[in-house]
């Protein structure tokens, strides 16, 4: 007996998708900083102490040349004066009398010079009593000099305005995987059998 074997098939389509991608890579910040150490930049002066003990010493004798110039200059223009006119007279008295007996005018002017001065200083001595004026002392203060610096630190920060990104567009594709079909065959004395 024959018999009529049939075998058919339907058509298979398989798709194959792929998703969009959208990469984004964002710079991360790039962070610096400028530090300028604070400093006080300041420092004391040394305390200093002035004495001027010009006036003590000055009031026991001990002067210096201005001083010294302005008290004894006009006393010297006038000693110079009183003994050029002393001088003059003697010698106008010398020539006066020295001629005449008995005069001896040069023995009485040389006594009168010696003795008399002595005599007349004696008589003039007189001591003078004055208090010592205390020295000028000035003390300056130490201080506190220059100008103190705060310091500084700067931060920068650099950053990147966008992101880096890359899109990957979609993909679908379509294809037959297997096309319909109908078969037939003739087997003797039995069917086949597909496994």
């Amino acid at each position: 007996m024959l018999y009529l074997n049939i075998r058919s098939t339907q058509a298979q389509i398989s798709v194959h998708t792929q998703l969009g991608q959208l990469e984004a890579y964002s710079t991360p910040a790039r962070l610096s900083t400028e530090n300028r150490q604070a400093r006080s930049n300041q420092g004391c002066t040394q305390a200093t102490i002035d004495i001027d003990s010009y006036p003590s010493r000055h009031s026991y004798g001990y002067t210096n040349h201005d001083d010294f110039a302005r008290e004894h200059g006009q006393e010297g223009f006038s000693s110079l004066k009183k003994t050029t006119s002393r001088h003059t007279q003697d010698a106008w008295q010398i020539i006066d009398n020295a001629a005449k007996p008995n005069a001896n005018e040069l023995h009485k002017i040389a006594y009168n010079e010696q003795v008399g001065t002595f005599i007349s200083n004696g008589k003039n001595r007189h001591i003078v009593t004055e208090l010592i004026p205390d020295p000028k002392i000035t003390v300056h203060q130490s201080e506190l000099r220059g100008t103190p610096d705060p310091g500084d630190v700067t931060v920068h920060i650099d950053t990147d305005a966008f992101a880096q990104t890359h899109f990957t567009p979609g993909q679908v594709q379509t294809y037959v995987k297997q096309k319909a079909e109908v078969n037939q065959w003739v087997t003797e004395g039995r069917y086949d059998i597909y496994a």
